[in-house]
């Protein structure tokens, strides 16, 4: 009996021992998944960040691209724009001279400096004008030039533009954005393209 009741107390203690290795094993299996857990989160959080980052670096990089471009493009249609809008302004020059001719060529003469000029370039309508004020001087004509005069003095060493022309192209840059602006303003109270 006492065999019998030693081979019960061994297994007895053998089953005790197994479920303690069984426990233990589970225990350390849980600890090992519950690290395995806590690493996979953090690795999951930090591709979130580093993928987080990556949407945010693009989406940074195709918004400047997105306005260097849209600054291009509107650059470019200002120049279009400026240059159409002085094609425009020079076409009405003409305008300019329609009433009293004679009138506006006498004071754009009146303004050239006092000197012996010898050649004067003027638009064919103002011939007989300059031949009249410039009676030593040989005349050219130019249909280039809507109104005013072109002048040569001191063999060469002297030359004046005082054309319409001449003066639309001097004082453009002062012109131009208050142009521009008020197209602008215009476009935005009607909803319009430029």
């Amino acid at each position: 009996m006492a065999r019998s009741a030693l081979l019960e107390s061994l297994r007895n203690q053998a089953a005790r021992d197994a479920q303690a290795v069984r426990e233990s094993a589970r225990a350390e299996a849980e600890h090992h998944r519950a690290e395995l857990a806590a690493a996979l989160e953090q690795e999951r959080l930090r591709m979130d960040e580093a993928v987080a980052a990556e949407i945010a670096r693009v989406e940074a990089r195709g918004v400047a691209e997105a306005e260097h471009t849209a600054r291009a493009t509107s650059a470019s249609a200002t120049v279009a724009l400026a240059e159409r809008l002085l094609q425009l302004a020079r076409l009405e020059l003409p305008q300019l001279c329609a009433r009293d001719r004679e009138l506006l060529f006498d004071a754009l003469a009146g303004e050239l400096p006092a000197c012996r000029w010898q050649c004067v370039r003027v638009n064919p309508a103002d011939a007989i004008l300059a031949q009249k004020r410039f009676p030593d001087a040989t005349i050219e004509t130019d249909l280039g030039i809507s109104s005013g005069m072109e002048v040569v003095g001191e063999d060469g060493r002297i030359a004046v533009s005082n054309t319409l022309e001449t003066r639309l192209a001097m004082a453009w840059p002062d012109l131009l954005p208050g142009l521009i602006a008020e197209l602008t303003t215009q476009q935005r109270a009607h909803g319009t393209a430029a």
